[in-house]
């Protein structure tokens, strides 16, 4: 045992493990050390709020299947923001406060992702020196740093060098078991990305695929022109990528579901789909990182800075060259292809051939942000940095390449002397206005000290090396020593292989991290303003309505987003999503306003300004203070009510049109859509007569309702209506009918009733039959190849 100790510290993965479970400290050390807490938009607008209300859950031994805090209820594990059946979002059921575990999660998904990443370069046959280059590059380089707000796409692509090291494996193993086996990292992707993350993946699956499957197939051996072994290839890839589309079904069949009924399944022009492309000036990022601006400084380039930003050091880009005297070797070419692949994608709109893969390839016309392609580019290029460092411990640096390197450095640092020297003739040359705009952002970010990193724990420390311009001439001095000295042989491999190692991750925490991602105090998640309050006081069973919500900080306070889920205080709006139900988007936009509050049962509406006085005729002014104000429908619905009038609707418009007046009352009559007829009322009841409901017992899965019925009616329930609901009348099935163009109905005749309404979508019962199909292939795969051996 102690052998074995001692063999497992000095072991080169020990090493690299540490360093990339150091690093994201490193990067962070404000959430670690300081009590602070990551929050730039999406994390303040679905993840954090959402994880909360996910593990509230589990904790309570419930599948978080339905959310009926927000927009009148709406399919939670479907949304796939969460992952609510990610296994590593366990983090969650921790006893840590929320802040800390999200960031927990955060730094662990770096980790994992450098991990990943020297595992493919590992398959790939590089050595460990090279593989911990490649997994730096990856893990902390510029598109997972920046893209952290966006967690679930974050997270998803941390998973993607283990993708492709499974399947490489796959191909050389070529047995059907590590086939089925290897789709186990596709499935747990899909469990936490993005659809769109999920689908560039199979995209570069399927890459890899056609081309292993034509490498083999003219493979220069006795198997030339073998159809066979090529055919097998492909059936190998298919079974990978099926086995991992099956054990995610419990995720994406649910979500397939919600988008065909969301505002997603609206067609969407090109221009909407290509908005978010790649200016081809952002390449300069790759050599000053931050040099626009970043989420900290304020970033000028127009789009989202998160989607647009790639940086993996000086380093990485003069060794990812060296790969090409490699590309002989077995799937060095792929991640050239993918490199060239991935710069055309992420540039979108400025390159011909991104118009005409949205126009004629199928599903490409789902998706928007072609700069989401930057995650392949960045890998690509974290595989060939490593197969560069490879090739230069192999064979050394030759005289003749070091000359080129000099004179590279030369010239870049006479770039920036000489941008530096005339950027006031620079702004005067060029009046157009993108490009004035992205160079004014360009000389101010990336030549001056910005005060706002001087309470920054590694910055005040450090400040030059934030600014992008010094950072480019340190890390040219830098490349330059250390080539120079290995080139000249006075040092070794091993150590030329090291210095490497702390140089770039070094470059990677000064330009990553904190230095582009802000904080706030983690006491800032508990803030909430005094209306919010006051709503939270009263609102009981009624629903509120929460507006102007767009900024991080009326988000959480003032219940915007998916912070009603945190308190559970149902919500009629205040947030939005690209999974909005197409339904209900359509009806609070052209529904009368008046219609549309009664209908969502909403009883007050929060916003951050005073509204005009035309609201405050109808609905009173009962809170304000400083930063909010709360406005009360006196009269509004109750959740769940009997009505004894119905009409039947032939088209979701005929139903729609009811509402965009105030000709019906929606208290007396429900506006019912169904394929068949509706069972018809009986006379409407006397005025000494009454009929009532309350809900007696609920979780977000169920409701049940206690109702008294004068004469046959029907009982409304103002939640959304939803495939998976199923409802019973006394433990009788019956059937829900959509009332009122979003909400839910049932007939039921006079008398006393108990009425439960379920969620139990076959979607997901579905999903998990299927995955549950695969993991006993495995199991019996497994048992069969032990039995064999034995």
């Amino acid at each position: 045992m102690k052998n074995f100790f001692k063999r497992l510290v000095v072991h080169p993965l020990t090493w690299s493990v540490s360093l990339f479970l150091l690093l994201p400290v490193l990067a962070f050390p404000e959430i670690i050390f300081d009590h602070q807490t990551l929050y730039w938009t999406d994390l303040s607008w679905i993840h954090y709020p959402r994880h909360i209300f996910a593990a509230e859950e589990w904790l309570a031994r419930r599948v978080p299947l339905w959310d009926p805090y927000e927009d009148t209820g709406i399919p939670l594990l479907a949304e796939t923001q969460v992952g609510v059946l990610y296994p590593l979002s366990v983090v969650f059921l921790s006893p840590l406060s929320p802040s800390l575990e999200l960031s927990v999660f955060i730094l662990i998904h770096f980790s994992l992702a450098a991990l990943f990443a020297l595992i493919l370069a590992r398959s790939l046959g590089l050595g460990w020196a090279a593989s911990t280059v490649a997994g730096l590059c990856f893990g902390f380089g510029g598109v997972l740093m920046a893209q952290t707000p966006n967690l679930n796409i974050m997270t998803g692509a941390a998973w993607l060098p283990l993708i492709l090291a499974a399947a490489i494996q796959t191909t050389r193993q070529r047995r059907w078991f590590i086939a089925l086996l290897a789709g186990m990292p596709l499935a747990l992707q899909i469990l936490t990305a993005q659809p769109q993350i999920v689908f560039y993946t199979l995209v570069i699956l399927a890459g890899y695929g056609a081309y292993r499957v034509i490498a083999d197939f003219l493979a220069d051996d006795h198997r030339r022109h073998n159809f066979r072994y090529a055919l097998h290839t492909g059936l190998l890839f298919s079974v990978t990528i099926l086995g991992g589309l099956l054990l995610a079904a419990p995720q994406w069949l649910p979500t397939l579901e919600l988008q065909q009924l969301s505002v997603r399944a609206q067609e969407r022009g090109l221009d909407f789909l290509t908005k978010t492309s790649l200016v081809p000036a952002m390449w300069l990022n790759l050599l000053l990182p931050g040099a626009f601006g970043n989420n900290v400084a304020g970033f000028k380039g127009g789009d989202p800075f998160q989607e647009v930003f790639i940086y993996l050091g000086l380093i990485p880009l003069l060794l990812a060259p060296f790969s090409w005297s490699q590309r002989r070797q077995r799937d060095v070419p792929f991640f050239w292809l993918l490199l060239l692949g991935g710069i055309l994608m992420a540039m979108g709109r400025f390159t011909p051939l991104y118009a005409f893969v949205v126009q004629y390839l199928p599903a490409f016309d789902l998706f928007r942000i072609p700069a989401r392609w930057l995650m392949a580019v960045n890998l690509a290029l974290a595989i060939l940095a490593g197969l560069g460092l490879e090739r230069l411990r192999q064979k050394g640096l030759s005289r003749r390449a070091w000359a080129a390197m000099f004179i590279i450095c030369l010239l870049l640092i006479g770039g920036v002397i000489l941008i530096w020297q005339f950027q006031a003739n620079l702004l005067a040359w060029n009046n157009e206005h993108l490009q004035h705009k992205l160079l004014s952002a360009f000389l101010n970010n990336g030549f001056n000290l910005n005060p706002l990193y001087e309470n920054r724990l590694w910055p005040r420390r450090l400040m030059g090396l934030h600014v992008p311009a010094v950072l480019l001439v340190a890390n040219l001095i830098t490349s330059f020593v250390l080539f120079t000295l290995y080139a000249m042989r006075r040092i070794p491999a091993r150590v030329f292989s090291v210095l490497l190692i702390i140089a770039i991750s070094l470059d990677l925490i000064a330009a990553g991290g904190t230095t582009i991602n802000p904080t706030k105090p983690a006491e800032w998640w508990q803030q909430l303003s005094g209306g919010a309050q006051f709503v939270l006081d009263h609102v009981g069973q009624a629903r509120v309505f929460p507006l102007g919500m767009g900024s991080e900080q009326a988000t959480v306070s003032h219940l915007g987003q998916y912070f009603p889920s945190v308190y559970r205080a149902r919500s009629a709006g205040g947030h939005g999503s690209s999974l909005l139900l197409a339904r209900y988007d359509t009806f609070l936009h052209k529904a009368h306003p008046v219609q549309a509050i009664q209908v969502t049962g909403t009883r007050y509406l929060l916003s951050l300004g005073q509204m005009g006085a035309d609201v405050a005729a109808t609905y009173p002014l009962v809170y304000s203070d400083e930063a909010s104000f709360v406005y009360e429908n006196k009269n509004p619905l109750p959740r769940v009510f009997i009505v004894h009038q119905a009409i039947q609707a032939n088209t979701p418009d005929e139903a729609l049109s009811y509402f965009q007046s105030r000709t019906i009352d929606p208290a007396q009559t429900v506006i019912l859509e169904a394929d068949r007829p509706v069972p018809m009322l009986s006379s409407p009841a006397s005025p000494q007569e009454k009929s009532v409901a309350a809900i007696t017992y609920e979780n977000p899965q169920v409701v049940e309702i206690s109702a008294r019925l004068s004469h046959d009616g029907y009982l409304v329930l103002l939640d959304t209506h939803y495939p998976g609901w199923i409802a019973a009348i006394d433990g009788q099935a019956t059937p829900i009918y959509r009332a009122n163009y979003i909400g839910r109905a049932v007939f039921a005749p006079a008398g006393e009733h108990v009425i439960r309404f379920a969620y139990q979508p076959g979607s997901f019962k579905l999903g998990l039959g299927l995955a549950t199909l695969v993991v006993s292939t495995l199991a019996i795969m497994a048992i069969f190849s032990l039995t064999k051996k034995s």
